[in-house]
């Protein structure tokens, strides 16, 4: 009976103390969904407040902006109907103004029509008799006067004429003027000290006889301090040896065979940089029509020069003054500036070819398939103007501008170049000869022979000969060192 008792109290409070703590734990979440509620709405009357105070400010940014737009209209307005004022008041000055011209046109006619009367009574002539009689007197002056004006107009425009080509010419010259820089014979080399000059010349002077023959140039060792200089009247000649040089110095190993492979590889870079050139002028004139065989060509102008004008400079600006004179003149300006461009091309290539630059020039642009007109331009802009296309007379006088101003050319350098040429091209004529330099100023010509068609015993009375040419065909000044250089090598390969 206990048992049953004690396990009704058990059982009963086992059951309190689980509503007890379901009570508490219930109480507890109520608790916290009331904490969490309460957070929520404090959260949501903050952002409404927030919301509230910043539509509070749009609206009240809105309404200042609405009242100046209102204070705007309205002054704006107020400005116009001041302008209507206005015009209506001078439209009634307008009118009062007409009302009184009419009134005395009026007037003015009554008195014409009085002083007519009065003149037919005076002269005892009709007024279509004195009309005739007037326009008779009037025209005998105005025919007088009429030849003089002519006379005096005639000379006018002629003078217009010679001012405005004078203008125009000035133009050009103004807007395109350049420096122009002669180009000199010698290039001068820093080294990094004296102890490198005996290297340059080598054993038994091998390597400097090495170099001038692959280059075709003069190195000059002398006793001026950590230079050497390197001398040649051919520009593309002496670029090449300058760069070769530079870079014989920089690896150290100065010795035939590497001067050869070094030299080679400089050939090879300057023929890139001959297209760099061309491209570079090209792109600055804004010229897209020239075939890509020509472009290394242009860039060849680098390297020629004119009584001691570089020919690219001044084929780049004829150019620009043809295109600046085409301009004011009408004709066609893209062609006035390719042609120009393209004017002296065949310099580039004259001493490789026979014929003058305008003939070598033109067979070039034929080759490549060029406009007639460029190729017109290019043959005939040393002919006469009479008889020449207007845009090949323009690229002539922008050649004679851009050639005879001051400063822009040296005779005394060109009268050398034509020398030390004609002598390269009248010893390299002979048979057996590889390579024919012109070096110290046209002092010395230095002659490469071939080995196997010239002997050791020929050789003696070959340069006798060749200075017996000279000194029959070429004058020049003082004497002429003919230098004979036969070369033998023999290759064999071990294996």
């Amino acid at each position: 009976m206990e048992e049953i008792l004690i396990g009704v109290l058990s059982a009963s409070l086992g059951a309190a103390l689980t509503f007890l703590v379901l009570h508490i734990l219930k109480n507890s979440q109520i608790k916290k969904a009331e904490d969490k509620a309460s957070i929520i709405l404090k959260e949501a009357e903050n952002k409404s407040s927030k919301l509230l105070e910043d539509t509070r400010k749009e609206s009240f940014e809105i309404i200042k902006r609405t009242e100046k737009a209102e204070t705007r209209v309205l002054e704006k307005e107020e400005k116009l109907d001041r302008k209507i004022e206005n015009v209506e008041n001078r439209q009634d000055n307008l009118v009062k103004k007409e009302e009184a011209i009419n009134k005395q046109k009026e007037e003015l006619e009554k008195k014409k029509i009085e002083l007519d009367g009065k003149l037919e009574e005076m002269s005892k002539l009709t007024v279509e008799e004195a009309r005739e009689l007037f326009l008779k007197d009037i025209s005998i002056k105005f025919e007088k006067d009429g030849k003089d004006l002519i006379v005096k107009h005639k000379q006018q425009i002629e003078d217009n004429k010679k001012e405005e080509a004078r203008e125009i010419i000035l133009k050009a010259i103004q807007q395109y003027a350049s420096d122009v820089t002669s180009e000199v014979t010698m290039t001068l080399i820093q080294i990094p000290s004296d102890d490198l000059k005996g290297k340059l010349i080598g054993k038994e002077g091998r390597n400097i006889t090495t170099f001038e023959k692959c280059c075709g140039v003069s190195l000059i060792i002398d006793d001026t301090p950590d230079t050497v200089f390197i001398s040649a009247f051919d520009l593309y000649r002496r670029y090449i040896a300058k760069k070769s040089l530079e870079k014989l110095i920089e690896d150290g190993r100065i010795q035939p065979a590497r001067i050869e492979e070094i030299v080679a590889k400089t050939e090879q870079e300057a023929e890139m940089l001959l297209k760099d050139l061309g491209n570079q002028v090209l792109d600055e004139l804004s010229i897209k029509s020239v075939p890509k065989e020509i472009i290394p060509v242009i860039g060849k102008l680098r390297f020629r020069t004119s009584y001691g004008q570089n020919i690219l400079k001044h084929s780049k600006e004829v150019a620009l003054i043809a295109e600046s004179i085409a301009r004011d003149l009408g004709a066609d300006v893209y062609l006035c500036k390719v042609g120009g461009l393209l004017h002296d091309i065949g310099k580039a290539l004259d001493q490789e070819f026979e014929g003058t630059h305008p003939e070598i020039g033109g067979i070039l642009a034929r080759k490549y398939k060029m406009d007639p007109k460029v190729i017109d331009i290019i043959e005939n802009h040393h002919n006469d103007p009479f008889s020449i296309s207007l845009e090949t007379a323009i690229v002539q006088v922008a050649d004679a501008i851009s050639s005879v101003r001051p400063g822009a050319r040296r005779e005394v350098i060109e009268d050398y170049l034509k020398r030390v040429q004609e002598m390269e091209a009248l010893v390299s004529s002979f048979s057996g000869v590889n390579k024919a330099y012109a070096l110290s100023a046209g002092r010395e010509i230095r002659v490469f022979v071939d080995a196997k068609t010239v002997s050791d015993l020929d050789a003696s009375s070959m340069a006798r000969e060749i200075a017996d040419n000279i000194q029959e065909k070429l004058s020049y000044p003082g004497e002429v060192k003919v230098n004979l250089i036969r070369e033998m090598r023999v290759i064999e390969i071990a294996k």
